[in-house]
């Protein structure tokens, strides 16, 4: 650890000496209009290269006009002046070691000069704040070559980067990344992330999407998601362009993916495939049969996919979007836990050892079609299909101490084995029509949605439980049966909302939506006869047909003022829901009907142009799953068994979130924040019944009391504006409380989770790149009934990942992990260094081709350890992971471009996409 810690240090020392050691040149002025003399403020002023015309620094003029550049090296310059409105000014000057400061004095800007010869460049700042959308010029985080769009993320200020490749952006999960406005795969981050390389980025824009009606009329629904646009560079939009690549290691790891794109005005054409056994999974694992089949989990995982994506305009008024994705998945893992389960007066402690085996096979296919009719009506169809096979392992033994004071004895030991395999497929597809009438801002729109869903699932499961009374085994007891398990679901809804303009500024909405979702479980379970040697005795305790009906009504009013630097939302809606439970093979029925008022209320302010604060509230409800509701044990985990509550009611939650984004242009200081806080009625938790000998009984019922509240702050500042680098931190908290039962007892668990993070990232002179971070995470656990569950630990966090580039062919890359844990279960705080590094020759035409070598986990010390603190249990795991592993990769970049001008610096004004500034469109403004 001590020897990462100095090398951190060292880096980073160095980078800061290089930065000191800049010469403290510098350009001023002040921005005049010609004919009133008054000056011009927010105009953008840039340095370039006098050879190139690359961007070197830039900044915004004050309200008098007046702007300062600093920290400029001696050379030749041209300073650029483009305000809104008038033609762009160049002037040529130099800074020397005599004359290190150049003030041009008072510049006149003419709405009528026009200068021969002009080249205009529209140069942006790093970060923008529009509306609720932060754009972020790729080009101002450096990454090393051949990087991925993880990469990329990984280095912007509020954006966080998951091991397993999840994004979260202010502490919510991105949903869906778009590329270049379009659909990509789907609703699939990890296809984007993944498959796409960094150097093809011009913008990254993160915001929050509303639903395709609210986009259209301009009125939040609620139905909103985080989302992220990719926008490409000019020269990636036409030509073909990929990379292919492949490599092979010891211990028989491999690794192979090809990667190709044809774009043509409108039409574009991706491929995207990969095979590895590496755990690089470039998708998200979609689950259709209810059997978890690996690749997103722990383990070591082989995968291999394929999928094309293709957008294209057919014609003046269709647009299509269409993808077809396949993958094939194998997880193997070994995993031990210690599970320290609390009841009454005793303590049950469960050391378990599970060997698992997973396997999936999936196919999905998206299309998104809108087409305009004419000037005022237009259609948007998105169907999708997913069809999936699956296939699971798993083996455990445990046994169960009992701790009850001094006195610890065994109480049981066991091993199970259970397979199983399904088949699933899912039908979705939504039609919107959307008219505008003549008269601005009224508009109509209803749309119709529908999903069917089928999953067949076969199981089995053996296991042997022996009981000991006094250490003495003196019972066993066996388990031998199958399970046919049919699930359907059919879920079919519409929606209205028509919109009124009241006057200049103020639009009303009503609204009415019908949802109805029917779903029917069949399960059978079938024990084994020992005189038949067959699977022929129906188990009609855990066998049941059960049937549920959710239908619901919901009609609202929405009104919407729009201010210049303000505007608001309130709303009301009344909803009236029937849920019908009926169990076919029991024939009982049970109906329940719930009427809810769900107010609703948002706030935006615009401070500035780059500050903008956000305030919502919102009531949702939350209906049970027919798994909660179906009154059958389940005992495929015979130590934990768990049963439906047809009797349970749905939920209902209040959620209120504020938000406040500011970037300072002059200072280039982020502040990201964003806090939300939600309580629950009705909320659905675990009453768990200790049962003879034992074993548990989950079932779900009811419970008040339940809350949730999280926040986070983000901060920024440069160590340099463009060519060095930056400084941010992230303060998150998160405190809940979660409700269970302990039979009658009712308990409450407090949870209490801080995390502070600090990254440093510089870049020098583009060769010498390192980005340095810290972090710890404080986990607080208390209950009031179960106080022996209470507990707390920490985790630490540092990491490093640096790159240099040797005279423009050779790369060394090397990244560092050093993780440690305390206040875990002995045996489970541990202290681990992953090190992995890479050296790699840049060669053929334009480097187009790189051999690489690199060694994972040099150390040979990578562990996979995690806590789970659930409702009456904390439980210590660790997973098999990969460990060190040395593999030579050979990848070739294929670029024939018909725009061959080279990647462009700056960018271009964010899109403004869908119909409303207001409700999560993409690109809000």
């Amino acid at each position: 650890m001590y020897r990462f810690i100095l090398l951190a240090v060292f880096a980073f020392c160095s980078a800061q000496s290089l930065y000191a050691q800049k010469f403290p040149g510098s350009v001023r002025g002040t921005l005049l209009d010609s004919a009133s003399k008054q000056g011009l403020n927010d105009a953008t002023v840039s340095v370039m290269g006098a050879k190139d015309s690359s961007l070197i620094s830039f900044s915004l003029t004050s309200n008098s006009g007046f702007f300062e550049i600093k920290n400029l090296d001696t050379g030749v310059y041209i300073l650029q002046v483009s305000y809104q409105g008038y033609p762009s000014i160049q002037k040529p000057f130099s800074l020397t070691a005599q004359a290190p400061v150049k003030d041009f004095g008072n510049i006149y800007a003419d709405q009528e000069y026009k200068q021969l010869g002009e080249v205009v460049i529209n140069s942006t700042p790093p970060i923008q704040v529009k509306g609720d959308t932060l754009a972020f010029r790729a080009d101002a985080f450096k990454t090393k070559p051949n990087a991925t769009v993880e990469d990329l993320l990984k280095k912007l200020p509020g954006v966080q980067v998951e091991k397993d490749g999840t994004v979260k952006t202010q502490g919510e999960n991105v949903q869906k990344i778009y590329v270049d406005g379009k659909e990509f795969f789907g609703n699939d981050p990890k296809m984007a992330t993944r498959n796409l390389t960094a150097d093809m980025i011009e913008n990254v824009e993160v915001f929050e999407e509303g639903s395709e009606q609210s986009r259209f009329s301009g009125v939040d629904d609620g139905n909103r998601t985080r989302a992220i646009n990719l926008k490409l560079k000019k020269d990636k939009n036409k030509g073909v362009f990929g990379r292919a690549g492949a490599g092979y290691g010891t211990d028989n790891r491999y690794e192979a993916n090809v990667n190709a794109s044809y774009f043509k005005g409108a039409t574009k054409l991706s491929l995207v495939s990969r095979s590895n056994n590496v755990n690089n999974q470039g998708f998200t694992q979609n689950d259709v049969t209810g059997i978890n089949t690996g690749g997103s989990g722990p383990g070591i995982t082989r995968n291999t996919m394929a999928g094309l994506n293709y957008s294209d305009l057919w014609g003046k008024k269709t647009e299509v979007t269409s993808s077809y994705f396949f993958n094939n998945t194998n997880t193997e893992n070994n995993s031990s836990s210690f599970r320290r389960t609390f009841g009454g007066d005793s303590t049950v402690l469960r050391p378990q050892s599970v060997t698992s085996n997973n396997q999936g096979t999936n196919h999905r296919l998206n299309l998104r079609l809108t087409h305009s009719i004419d000037s005022f009506n237009s259609i948007v169809y998105t169907p999708n299909v997913s069809l999936q096979q699956s296939e699971s392992y798993r083996s455990s033994e445990q046994q169960n101490l009992v701790e009850n004071g001094k006195l610890t004895y065994k109480q049981l030991d066991n091993t199970t084995l259970q397979k199983n395999n399904g088949t699933g497929n899912s039908f979705n597809n939504n039609l919107l029509f959307r008219h505008r009438f003549a008269k601005r801002g009224r508009t109509f729109s209803i749309n119709l949605s529908n999903s069917i869903s089928n999953n067949d699932r076969n199981g089995s499961t053996f296991s042997n439980i022996g009981y000991y009374r006094e250490g003495i085994k003196f019972r066993d007891s066996v388990v031998n049966q199958i399970n046919i398990v049919d699930n359907k679901s059919n879920n079919y809804g519409a929606s209205a909302s028509y919109t009124e303009p009241i006057g200049r500024d103020k639009t009303l909405e009503l609204n009415y939506q019908y949802n109805n979702n029917s779903s029917r479980n069949d399960r059978q379970v079938y024990d084994f006869n020992n005189g038949t040697g067959k699977f022929d005795v129906l188990n009609a305790f855990q066998t049941n047909l059960f049937e549920n009906v959710n239908e619901s009504n919901r009609v609202g009013a929405n009104l919407r003022v729009v201010k210049k630097q303000y505007n608001y939302q309130f709303g009301l809606a009344a909803q009236r829901l029937t849920l019908n439970s009926n169990n076919l093979s029991r024939k009982t029925q049970l109906s329940q009907t719930f009427t809810n008022l769900f107010p609703s209320a948002q706030f935006n302010y615009r401070f500035a142009r780059s500050k903008n604060f956000r305030f919502e509230y919102r009531g949702r409800t939350n209906q049970p799953s027919v798994t909660q509701l179906q009154p059958i044990r389940d005992v495929s985990s015979p130590l934990y068994q768990t049963e439906g509550n047809p009797s349970l009611r749905q939920e209902y939650s209040n959620n209120f979130t504020m938000q406040y984004n500011s970037f300072d242009m002059m200072k280039y200081r982020n502040l990201f924040a964003r806090f939300t806080f939600s309580n629950t009625y009705n909320k659905i938790v675990n009453q768990v019944l200790q049962l003879d000998s034992g074993i548990q009984l989950s079932r779900p019922v009811n419970a008040d009391g339940a809350f949730n509240m999280n926040g986070m702050i983000n901060f920024g500042v440069p160590i340099s504006k463009i060519k060095g680098g930056n400084i941010n931190t992230t303060t998150t908290m998160n405190m809940f409380r979660n409700i269970s039962y302990a039979g009658e007892l009712k308990n409450y668990t407090n949870n209490l989770i801080l995390g502070e993070n600090v990254r440093v990232n510089y870049n020098y002179k583009e060769k010498f790149d390192i980005g340095f971070s810290g972090g710890v995470t404080y986990n607080l656990t208390r209950n009031t009934l179960n106080t022996r569950g209470n507990n707390e630990y920490y985790t630490y966090v540092t990491s490093a990942d640096i790159s240099y580039i040797f005279s423009q062919k050779w790369v060394l890359s090397t990244d560092l992990d050093y993780t440690t844990t305390t206040g875990l279960t002995q045996g489970y705080n541990q202290s681990f260094f992953l090190w992995n590094a890479s050296f790699a020759r840049q060669m053929l035409k334009n480097n187009r081709g790189e051999l690489k070598l690199s060694v994972f986990d040099i150390m040979k010390q990578n562990r996979a350890i995690s806590r789970n603190v659930a409702d009456n249990y904390i439980e210590d795991i660790q997973n098999s992971v990969l460990q060190r592993y040395f593999m030579l990769t050979f990848t070739y970049n294929l670029n024939r471009m018909g725009n061959t001008q080279g990647n462009q610096r700056g960018g271009n004004q964010m899109m403004r996409m869908g119909g409303g500034n207001f409700g999560g469109g993409r690109g809000m403004q």
